[in-house]
């Protein structure tokens, strides 16, 4: 792959931009006026869609359905309430993936891959090739339904992650 050098830098992500120095924000991550959302401001507050995953299962499922689709079309992401998982797991997925996030740059970029439909994605945009505008955020993507089919290619370290 052939990258201009100040790309290819930030292809290695938000974390290695910061730990090597940046002072402000590059303007590959910054939107152009007229292509930012709205936000919507309570107060000061963004007023986060919220989805309540029980209601999927019930009656309400259609209604619900509308709502998860128009967070996911106006916002990108909502908050879910009612989905069974425990603080402690919740807490301790935390925690892992800060860890993971903290490893050296160079075991992290072992997961980088241009393929979207890889098992494990390491990056900072979902396509780096073709985005115009990296989005402010590293991620960590792992296929996980069925677990054994893909467990075995999740990262080693922290162990715990698996």
């Amino acid at each position: 792959m052939s990258l201009q050098p100040q790309q290819h830098m930030y292809q290695r992500g938000v974390k290695h931009l910061c730990d090597n120095g940046l002072t402000q924000v590059p303007n590959k991550y910054i939107l152009p006026e007229p292509e930012r959302p709205g936000i919507l401001v309570d107060d000061g507050c963004i007023n986060l869609p919220i989805i309540d995953f029980a209601q999927l299962q019930g009656a309400e499922r259609p209604r619900v359905l509308a709502s998860l689709s128009k967070a996911c079309q106006e916002f990108g992401f909502f908050q879910l309430i009612n989905h069974g998982i425990g603080d402690e797991v919740t807490r301790k997925m935390i925690d892992v993936s800060k860890r993971f996030f903290e490893l050296p740059f160079e075991e992290r970029q072992r997961y980088m891959s241009s393929d979207l439909q890889a098992p494990v994605r390491y990056g900072t945009s979902f396509n780096q090739n073709n985005d115009k505008v990296f989005c402010w955020r590293d991620f960590l993507k792992l296929s996980c339904h069925p677990k054994p089919d893909f467990s075995s290619f999740w990262p080693s370290s922290p162990l715990d992650l698996r």
